[in-house]
Order: C-alpha cells, then structure tokens, then sequence
C-alpha cells in the first residue's frame, strides 16, 4: 500500500471515530430559571452573560464537534453544562483546547473545565472538582485482537494513549512494575486526541488502547467492524468519578455549581439529561472534593 493510501485510510478511520451525531441531546430550553441559584452567579460571570469552559472536544459521547458545519459541540457534557446555565438564566460556551492544557488554564483564561476529567489527589492538589458521574474503562483492539493483547497482563504491550489522563499515569506505573519484576516494558505511544490513539489501534499500529468506557464503546459502535473491546482489569480497571474543575480561587463558583447539580438530581432534570446518552445516574449526590483513593 502506497503512502498516499495509507493516509486516506487512517483518515477514513478517523473520521469513523470523530463522533459524528448519534443522540438528540438534551432540551435544556425548557428548564426554568432559578432566581436563587442564579443570584449567586459571581459578578464577572453574571456581566459577561456566559460560563466559559475549556473542552477536548475530541472525546465522544462526552464532547465531540459536529451540526451542519461540523464545529458545533455536541455531548453529554454540552448538554450537563447548558442545563446547569438554564438554571441560572446564562449561556453556555465550550472552547477547544488540548486536554493536558485546560487546567493550567482555570480561573484566567476559562471559569470551568467540563472534559469527562477523572478526579484524583494529584489533580485536586492544584483545582477543586466537583463530582457528577461514575465511569469505568474498556480496552479498545483491533478486531479479532490479531496481537493477542492480554487484559490481564499488559507488560511488553504496545499502548496508544491519550498524554495527560488518568489512564497514561496508571499504565506508566504499570510499565515500572513490569521492569521491577523482571518483565518487559510497555511501549507507551502519546497521543494529544483519544481519537488519534484509537485510529493507531484500528490501523494496526498499536496492540490497544484503553479509556473511558462509555467513549471506548461508542469508538467500537462507530468503527464498522474495525475495533472492539476488552474488559479493563486491576487498578486501571476500576471506577472512578468525573469531576467538572473550578480554580481554587473561585470556591464560591464552585459551590454553585455543586447546588446546582444536585437540585438536577433532586428534580429528575439529570437522569432524563443522562436517558437521552443511553445513560444512568451513577451517582446520588454530588460532591466537591470528594474523598478518593487514587
């Protein structure tokens, strides 16, 4: 296969992978303000009249760009962060922007980071999280897994990762431990985009990759036969809960943002949100910070 072809086929992978439309989404046009949950609204969100956040938008169902002119942002997290704005009678608006630079980025550049991020100490060290849903992890091979990969023992494993989550920092551990036991390493392959470490998985170029479970299950729905998925074993196989960031200098936004989801809760607005991605409530309340042990 010439040069050319095998760019045209890992585009065509890609673009199985991007997201394209698969749910309606939710109507948050009917959701009513509430006068006391948006008087506490800061200042300098209220003026501007929209709630900014910093997204991967390239991590379908959660995020992804698509509509007519395949740059609107769609997901579970579009429709959980405009319904949480409905409630306080302000827009929504979700930037582009690598995932391991969003953080960094909370507080002067974005008011939230909404981006199916896993809480963990080390991340709740430098922003405060507030808790909204509980998701597992799913391998994601090659159909047919014509590498053979083992869930279960991943040493000397070609992986296709996404640099800076929680699954990157597990499987470097991972890779240490192998050494440490006399066993070969993980070849660890970094990605910026989920999207770009699936397509190296779909093409043959990696053994697995490893995410989200409602993401990696989707990529395997939309990959035409080209992708399908294994069990998630261990300490990364685990579950764990999702958290849209505030700075640490705006507790008071943080807050709000915890009421606010919880008044959903309360009020049947989550789970129907969640019923239109296939989804169910995982979680009872949520919580800001809330006690973990990874």
């Amino acid at each position: 296969m010439n040069h050319a072809c095998r760019l045209t086929t890992a585009s065509a992978i890609a673009l199985l992978l991007s997201g394209a439309a698969w749910a309606e989404g939710f109507d948050t046009s009917t959701i009513a303000v509430n006068p006391d949950l948006a008087a506490r609204v800061p200042a300098k969100i209220r003026e501007a009249g929209v709630l900014v956040s910093g997204t991967d938008t390239a991590y379908a169902p959660w995020e992804y760009l698509a509509g007519a002119d395949g740059q609107t942002p769609e997901g579970i997290d579009v429709d959980i962060a405009n319904a949480i704005t409905a409630k306080w009678g302000i827009k929504f608006e979700m930037q582009t922007a690598p995932f391991d630079g969003i953080l960094p980025a909370l507080g002067t550049k974005y008011d939230i980071g909404i981006s199916a991020f896993s809480i963990t100490n080390e991340r709740m060290q430098v922003v405060d999280f507030v808790s909204y849903f509980l998701s597992g992890s799913l391998w994601a091979v090659k159909t047919g897994n014509p590498t053979g990969f083992d869930p279960q023992d991943i040493c000397g494993s070609s992986l296709a990762l996404q640099s800076g989550t929680w699954h990157m920092d597990i499987v470097q551990k991972e890779s240490a431990a192998c050494v440490a036991a006399g066993k070969p390493e993980i070849s660890i392959l970094s990605f910026a985009l989920q999207t770009e470490a699936l397509t190296r998985v779909a093409a043959g170029g990696a053994d697995a990759t490893i995410s989200g479970d409602s993401q990696i299950a989707l990529a395997a729905k939309n990959s035409e036969g080209m992708l399908e998925t294994l069990p998630a074993y261990g300490e990364i196989g685990g579950s764990g809960l999702n958290g849209i960031a505030v700075a640490k200098s705006t507790p008071e936004l943080t807050q709000l943002i915890a009421d606010t989801l919880n008044e959903m809760i309360a009020d049947g607005t989550y789970a129907k949100l969640l019923a239109e991605w296939g989804l169910e409530v995982t979680i009872d309340k949520a919580e800001i910070n809330p006690a973990i042990d990874y």
